[in-house]
């Protein structure tokens, strides 16, 4: 099911016109270590949840500076990908904008290491762009490889709870 793990959180206090929802990778339900098809990708896009979708990205690399970028699964890149691993792919941002033109989803990186806990710095840096993306109204995405560990953190450090009041239940497909 895609987005694989998509969680509603809310803030305990605080004005704000938005939603915040974590989850996994595109394709993550499908396999942690395959490349993932563009058309799985569409699909998980499809999942998102209505209206005007700003998606924080917390790929960058796993276990480390030196580890396997968390892109590579992907036709797009990331912001932490050498040059090498660019080649002549698109950003998340420009892929997006091309297979899905009509969707307004705007695409921020705050690239992190999977298997690392996230400095307090780069959380308060993520807090505050959270908090300026819900006062815009917009639905806020926060994406890491599966949906846990480090959107967990992110959510502990924001004081955040799971709204399962606004949960919808799991399709019957």
């Amino acid at each position: 099911m895609e987005p694989y793990r998509l969680r509603r959180w809310k803030l305990a206090s605080g004005p704000h016109r938005g939603s915040i929802y974590t989850c996994g990778r595109p394709g993550r339900s499908k396999d942690k270590s395959k490349p993932v098809p563009d058309t799985f990708v569409d699909r998980w896009v499809y999942g998102l949840p209505p209206g005007s979708i700003a998606i924080l990205s917390l790929l960058g690399r796993k276990n480390g500076a030196s580890g396997e970028s968390e892109f590579s699964f992907y036709s797009f890149t990331g912001g932490l990908d050498t040059p090498q691993e660019r080649a002549a792919r698109p950003t998340f941002q420009e892929w997006l904008s091309k297979r899905h033109p009509t969707k307004r989803i705007h695409v921020t990186e705050v690239p992190t290491y999977d298997g690392v806990p996230i400095p307090s710095d780069s959380l308060a840096i993520i807090a505050d762009c959270v908090h300026s993306l819900l006062l815009d109204g917009h639905s806020v995405v926060i994406m890491d490889s599966g949906g846990e560990q480090r959107t967990g953190q992110v959510c502990k450090y924001m004081n955040l709870t799971e709204d399962f009041a606004s949960q919808e239940p799991p399709s019957a497909a």
